[in-house]
């Protein structure tokens, strides 16, 4: 299973999903592997510390994660969706990256009308005025929404660091949600539970 996961901008935690994903995936007995393709190289600094896997052309893994450039008109980032079985464009609560969620949704499909595209919201505070609009903002969204969402937890910042070891037992359960969620692409994702949104 290839998954690919972008955004059209930076700054919304994608590397860091890259690897909490990566690590829940490992903790569930997977055989995971990251290709970073983004210039700064995050993701792949992150595996050297924490004895990750990055991906080579000559293994074969149960998932293999594409950690693309924020960028639309990157060569990677298309070839990254070409290759997806399923893609996740990640955001932020934010207005502004909801609309730029949108625009990634639409060149997902201009590319592969046939791949699941969802959006997955990260850095998500439930206390405050974004995330308690959150709700409401997600209806104006062409694409669904996943129904795991991660919050803004400062042990994911140490995970690129620490991996696994560094997720409090709420922060575990939280990438473990996660990981359940887009491990079987073929069962259709439910609507979006408004009460996922009123527990941390």
């Amino acid at each position: 299973m290839v998954i690919t996961l972008m955004a059209k901008k930076g700054g919304v935690g994608k590397s860091t999903v890259s690897l909490l994903l990566h690590e829940g995936l490992k903790d569930a007995g997977k055989n995971v592997a990251i290709r970073d393709w983004d210039s700064q190289g995050t993701s792949n600094k992150s595996l050297d510390l924490i004895d990750g896997q990055k991906a080579t052309d000559s293994s074969s893994y149960d998932v293999l994660i594409y950690d693309t450039p924020p960028s639309l008109t990157h060569t990677s980032t298309k070839i990254a969706v070409q290759n997806a079985d399923l893609v996740i464009v990640v955001a932020t609560p934010s207005p502004f990256d909801i609309w730029e969620a949108e625009e990634a949704g639409a060149y997902v499909r201009s590319i592969r009308p046939d791949v699941p595209v969802y959006i997955l919201f990260n850095k998500v505070r439930r206390a405050t005025l974004l995330g308690r609009l959150l709700e409401d903002n997600v209806k104006e969204l062409s694409y669904p929404v996943l129904p795991a969402m991660l919050s803004a937890r400062e042990c994911y910042q140490h995970a690129g660091i620490r991996g696994w070891k560094a997720l409090d037992v709420a922060a575990r359960a939280e990438v473990l949600r996660l990981a359940v969620a887009i491990s079987a692409p073929s069962v259709p994702f439910p609507p979006i539970d408004p009460e996922v949104l009123a527990t941390e």
